[in-house]
């Protein structure tokens, strides 16, 4: 069911305190997110990797929430390496329990990805938050650029 978990403790971070970049290959994955995270984030719900790239590249993101499954086409294994390894963004997977998705788990745990949420088994808004807040740096917010400083 959307929405499982605590309302209240599902939006403690305040809206619009940073953005959140998903794509996911269900929409009652999107609606999980939404519901769960919504309240603290904007969520920029995308549907390939090349839109999902372009959201988050211009950000400091709280959070990247993927499945690999979502756009098979895109290169998903380049895209996660690229953000997690490369980019060093907070990506947290979140996919359904498949065969087809085991093995790529274990290539995209050596592109620096240690979270995983499967769909319908631990995707309820508690664990979701308690995941973003695990990827926080200690000194969140960051500060500004440096050019909006100046």
């Amino acid at each position: 069911m959307v929405g499982s978990g605590a309302p209240g403790k599902a939006q403690r971070g305040g809206v619009g305190i940073g953005v959140i970049g998903v794509l996911v290959s269900r929409p009652e994955m999107e609606a999980r997110v939404r519901w769960a995270l919504g309240g603290r984030a904007v969520v920029r719900v995308t549907t390939s990797w090349t839109e999902l790239e372009q959201v988050i590249s211009g950000t400091r993101p709280l959070a990247v929430f993927a499945d690999p499954l979502a756009d098979e086409t895109g290169d998903p294994e380049g895209h996660l390496a690229r953000f997690s390894r490369d980019w060093q963004m907070p990506v947290i997977l979140y996919t359904t329990l498949t065969p087809a998705c085991a093995s790529r788990l274990i290539h995209l745990g050596q592109a620096g990805i240690r979270h995983v949420v499967f769909d319908r088994f631990d995707d309820n808004a508690e664990r979701l938050n308690a995941i973003v807040d695990s990827l926080r740096p200690p000194h969140w917010p960051p500060p500004p650029p440096p050019l909006l400083v100046a």
